[in-house]
């Protein structure tokens, strides 16, 4: 397979910024050679309905937070993070950094498919990338002003958690430690969080901000203890909370368990925090369709809105009565494309007709669910762009960042198959010119 040798924006991205430009052993580097065009009124849809759906989503969230137990561990929730679903945290939001996924379907129509409240990627492709291919291309940028947003997102994170505080007696300024980790071997999760951290660094003025790997994470008593004898004020974990719940120590003591008490019990603020974990149940799509169908505890506004932008998404449970059709089933914890398949019905019986199959499926991390979730099958427009082996055809996935509950940065991936995966490409959008 020849590799295309021309200049490319690609080489002028940083690599200490976007360090996994080349990823494990694929023969394309990961960023596609060209960008996707679309008109201004195609981002603004996409920052309005993911606006919308964040109102709506997090309405139902309190339903959620609201139901018995009973209704969460029909939902495959773990059933150790139960208590830690209905703390109060400082912005009132189930989840503050979140990214919402869409597909158009043949009309050119959004329609969303996945929300990644808990632990959202692709940020350093959003917020930084599609910017610096946009200048390369001499386009203009859809996330012109989306780095500012970021940097005064986390500014405005880092100054409600870690503020220094006076204190009187000495007349000096007490600083509290602001932390970011992730599991440092895995260079896509550890460059995100440099990213994020270096951007807080950026905006918060007398602030103590680190990084340290999950590997080297310690607790005791009091907190998250550091090497100078300080403890976390606040803690960014690039790391799935269903997987954090089970993880244990070397003497098999529920770490995860052990470190939630101690957020619970005020001992440091999280980012995201856990009940982040309700909007990133797949079942939770389901449960704001079935709600908005009810048309009783959405108002009319709402439901319209959910109709037209969220795919349909159906409880596994009521798989059997919906009618004759294609439809994607997907696990309740599954991540990139992992246990995603597509079934067809026909004459009330359902058979699998195409299973993912993403490449390196044994280093996805996700917890093993125990149910699932359907959704109606979005057929997609193809588009066609250039990777370093060649042209090839393909679909889009577009992605709109929430910061807290307002919209921010863009972005696309690019896959040779309609359920994305692994193997997407990152592609950079551009406004059409007139």
């Amino acid at each position: 397979m020849q590799t295309n040798q021309k200049p490319t924006y690609i080489d002028t991205l940083d690599p200490d910024i976007f360090t996994y430009i080349r990823y494990g052993d694929y023969a394309d580097r990961y960023p596609a050679h060209t960008a996707q065009e679309f008109p201004q009124e195609v981002y603004d849809e996409l920052r309005t309905a993911s606006a919308a759906l964040f109102a709506v989503f997090c309405k139902a969230a309190k339903v959620f937070q609201q139901a018995p137990d009973s209704f969460a561990r029909a939902m495959d929730m773990p059933e150790e993070l139960l208590p830690y679903l209905r703390i109060p945290n400082a912005f009132h939001l189930p989840t503050w950094l979140a990214r919402f996924d869409f597909v158009l379907d043949e009309k050119g129509h959004i329609r969303m498919v996945e929300i990644n409240a808990d632990t959202p990627c692709f940020i350093i492709e959003s917020f930084y990338a599609n910017s610096a291919a946009a200048a390369y291309f001499g386009r203009q940028d859809p996330n012109a002003e989306a780095l500012l947003q970021l940097r005064s997102f986390l500014a405005r994170i880092h100054d409600r958690l870690c503020a220094p505080v006076a204190d009187l007696r000495t007349r000096a300024l007490m600083r509290r430690t602001f932390l970011f980790s992730c599991f440092d071997d895995y260079p896509e999760d550890l460059a995100t969080t440099r990213f994020l951290m270096r951007l807080m660094q950026e905006g918060a003025e007398h602030g103590d901000i680190r990084f340290r790997s999950f590997y080297e994470m310690e607790i005791d008593t009091k907190g998250l203890p550091l090497a100078d004898n300080a403890y976390a004020s606040a803690l960014y974990r690039l790391h799935p909370m269903e997987i954090l719940i089970d993880e244990r120590t070397q003497d098999g003591e529920p770490l995860g368990q052990m470190f939630l008490d101690l957020y619970k019990e005020g001992k440091f603020a999280l980012m995201n925090p856990p009940e982040a974990i309700i909007l990133q149940n797949k079942s939770f799509m389901a449960l704001v369709y079935a709600l908005a169908q009810t048309e009783q505890f959405f108002s009319a506004e709402e439901c319209a809105l959910i109709r037209r932008w969220l795919a349909p998404s159906y409880f596994e449970d009521d798989f059997a009565s919906l009618a004759d059709g294609t439809y994607i089933r997907k696990e309740i914890w599954g991540r990139e494309g992992r246990s995603v398949s597509l079934v067809e019905k026909r004459g009330g019986r359902a058979a699998k007709v195409l299973e993912k199959q993403p490449d390196n499926a044994d280093d996805i991390i996700c917890r093993e669910s125990r149910a699932a979730m359907y959704q109606d099958f979005i057929r997609q427009p193809r588009f066609v762009h250039t990777v370093d082996s060649g042209t090839t055809e393909g679909c889009l996935t577009l992605s709109c960042f929430m910061l807290f509950d307002r919209p921010s940065a863009v972005g696309a991936r690019f896959s040779p198959e309609e359920i994305a995966g692994t193997e997407a490409y990152f592609v950079p959008l551009v406004i059409s010119q007139k």
